[in-house]
């Protein structure tokens, strides 16, 4: 017989602090080597599109419940996910204030299709429009909410540095410690990267591409608490999709792996009632601390035809995507070449939406969309097949996505940009991976598109007292 859902509000008197960050760190040491996902809208008090920063979820997989999955090809992905998801479940269909997130799957897709979700067995989904939480669970008699309620009370206590971290949102810069970030090397060069941009050049040139999004890395040792880390990314960096997510025995080399991510990107978004939109990103200016300049980086991506011609094929591009399962005449482009302005860059937007067809399966519509195309380039079969030639190896979480299949046909993922990804090496080591890349055109010139590889990976390393290595990779 089906364990059903128990959902429950968090006592009002315990629901009314902004603590969700010191929330889940105190739930995190309660509850040591199980998997475990903060989806952090870090930036809800302060951000331009509210509605999409509404929600945090709080998610563990605990109990008897507990089920972890674990994927390397397409074929078993989607298998998979059309029987886990795609099929009629015993929770009731989501009310239109209900959050949309009602337990369900959570975890990552990579980029070459290697996988890991665990089934959320307990969640605090947070509401920050209306400062209040549900508790949910599978089942009764878990004592959830006396776990809850004892794990906020010691957060808002103080006992926790965490939690004051995140109500008084603390410079991050402030509280690195030195030497956190060890042994840095760059994948490639200068002169390596910018010779890969001429090689995605002359395939442009050739016809068998329009734009080649080009990826290179940085690695390196990270000692330090990755939760700690990931409190300083966001302090730095907050973002719709900031996430931490810990994946004990990850698919990812087969070894525990966590994932801090500040993405501001949105892959895809399924409502219970069918409705599909995504947000890709193409075109990046820096942040200044001089007002007028600021304005005039702005300015500048808004206008400059060459990141509004990457954002408008990539937006083409995603509609094609979307197409392929739309019920006829609801495919919308919302917003075109829009600016939206973070803590560390200014990036370029757009949004395309369209309603499923009656019957179409919500998996292979994820599944057909996949990977994102503002990380492949167009026409995306024949770009990446470009993009394997060139890049010198494999990319793993990074630009693949992260985020939840709920119960009720929702969906929520974030395209794994921003995001350190860090994997257990000796005790108190981890070794530590970003990926970065740009967006290669005819017209790109190559010393800016280098230019902009360092500026974003400076929101990532400069919160964790770093920067970008001069050496590469070691022969």
């Amino acid at each position: 017989m089906p364990v059903p859902l128990v959902r429950q509000p968090l006592p009002a008197s315990l629901a009314q602090a902004d603590s969700a960050a010191g929330l889940f760190g105190a739930l995190r040491q309660r509850l040591p080597g199980v998997p475990m996902a903060f989806l952090d809208s870090s930036d809800h008090s302060h951000t331009p599109r509210p509605e999409r920063s509404r929600y945090s979820i709080l998610a563990f997989s605990f109990g008897p419940q507990a089920t972890t999955v674990q994927h390397r090809s397409r074929r078993e992905f989607l298998s998979w996910l059309t029987h886990a998801w795609d099929t009629p479940h015993d929770v009731p269909h989501a009310a239109q204030e209900d959050p949309a997130f009602q337990l369900g799957w959570v975890g990552v897709l990579g980029y070459e299709y290697r996988t890991q979700f665990f089934y959320a067995t307990h969640a605090v989904v947070v509401d920050h429009h209306t400062g209040t939480a549900e508790l949910q669970s599978l089942g009764e008699g878990s004592g959830w909410v006396e776990a809850v309620t004892q794990a906020l009370q010691l957060a808002q206590s103080g006992q926790l540095a965490q939690s004051r971290q995140d109500v008084l949102h603390t410079n991050a810069a402030q509280a690195v410690a030195p030497g956190v970030l060890r042994q840095l090397r760059a994948r490639d060069s200068q002169a390596e990267y910018l010779g890969k941009i001429a090689a995605a050049q002359e395939q442009i040139r050739r016809g068998n591409t329009y734009e080649v999004c080009l990826t290179t890395a940085v690695n390196g040792s990270l000692t330090a608490d990755p939760w700690q880390s990931y409190l300083q990314l966001r302090a730095q960096n907050p973002a719709p999709f900031t996430q931490y997510l810990q994946l004990p025995g990850s698919a990812f080399d087969g070894e525990d792996t966590v994932i801090l991510s500040t993405s501001p990107e949105r892959f895809v978004q399924v409502s219970s009632a069918g409705l599909i939109r995504s947000e890709p990103i193409k075109g990046t200016r820096r942040r200044h601390l001089n007002p007028d300049q600021d304005a005039a980086a702005a300015d500048d991506l808004r206008a400059h035809p060459k990141d509004r011609a990457e954002n408008v094929m990539i937006a083409d591009l995603v509609r094609n995507d979307l197409s392929i399962h739309a019920a006829p005449g609801t495919l919308r482009t919302e917003r075109l070449c829009a600016v939206e302005t973070y803590a560390t860059v200014h990036q370029m937007v757009s949004t395309i939406s369209a309603q499923l067809e009656p019957g179409a399966s919500r998996a292979r519509a994820v599944c057909d969309a996949f990977p994102p195309g503002s990380m492949t380039g167009a026409p995306k079969g024949s770009t990446m097949q470009i993009l394997q030639d060139l890049e010198s190896g494999p990319r793993g979480p990074y630009s693949g996505v992260a985020g939840y299949f709920s119960s009720t046909g929702a969906c929520d993922l974030s395209v794994l940009i921003r995001a350190a990804v860090l994997t257990a090496g000796e005790p108190g080591r981890w070794d530590f991976h970003l990926g970065l890349g740009g967006a290669i055109t005819a017209d790109s010139e190559p010393q800016a598109e280098w230019e902009e590889i360092l500026t974003k990976s400076r929101g990532v390393l400069g919160a964790l007292g770093a920067e970008f290595p001069t050496e590469p990779y070691p022969c």
